[in-house]
């Protein structure tokens, strides 16, 4: 049986600024040996956890700790000209959280960037702003013929288990230079107990 191949376009490094294009062939589920580092992703991904996060999305999460202080999360969704977004929440909502949004621009251009989610109109969605620390030179998104990958870690000695997803609507990703975070086309809400 022949697994759906993927092929990487684009890799930008969210702190560092690198855009790199690349050849490499590779597939994805929660069932394969996938091997991240093929796809781009600048942290071990030996021992990651995997879950269907958002069956109707077709997202899946990937997570670990790294270390006592250290948590590697990669998101894969399918590769839409919308943001994806995977926000921490203390109680499951979008006001108060804090979210990490990734999309592919036109020519293939990769971005990501933590917004503190402090309202639900776009004014209360602050670029670069929020409670999450991220890790510098640890972040990815790569861009796929199919499936995007969206890698982070976090500096936290226990992520929040309740977790938000969101996909914004087609052809609507933020721009120069307010990066405003366009309403999301669908969201879901969802938990995770890292312990198991």
């Amino acid at each position: 049986m022949k697994l759906p191949s993927l092929i990487i376009i684009s890799m930008i490094i969210i702190n560092g600024g690198l855009l790199v294009d690349s050849q490499q062939t590779t597939t994805d589920s929660c069932s394969s040996n996938l091997n991240l580092k093929d796809v781009g992703i600048l942290f071990d991904t030996t021992s990651l956890n995997c879950l269907s996060a958002w069956d109707s999305q077709n997202f899946i999460l990937r997570y670990s700790q790294a270390s006592a202080d250290v948590w590697s999360f990669v998101l894969s969704a399918p590769t839409t000209t919308a943001y994806i977004a995977m926000g921490f929440s203390s109680n499951g909502q979008m006001v108060g959280s804090s979210a990490v949004v990734g999309w592919i621009s036109s020519g293939s251009a990769a971005s990501m960037k933590q917004y503190s989610l402090e309202g639900q109109s776009p004014g209360q969605v602050k670029p670069d702003q929020g409670t999450l620390s991220i890790l510098s030179n640890t972040s990815t998104i790569t861009s796929q013929n199919n499936r995007t990958f969206m890698a982070f870690q976090l500096n936290t000695a226990q992520p929040q288990s309740r977790l938000i997803y969101a996909v914004g609507t087609q052809d609507s990703v933020p721009q120069a230079p307010g990066f405003t975070l366009a309403e999301h086309q669908d969201k879901v809400s969802t938990s995770v107990n890292y312990v198991s």
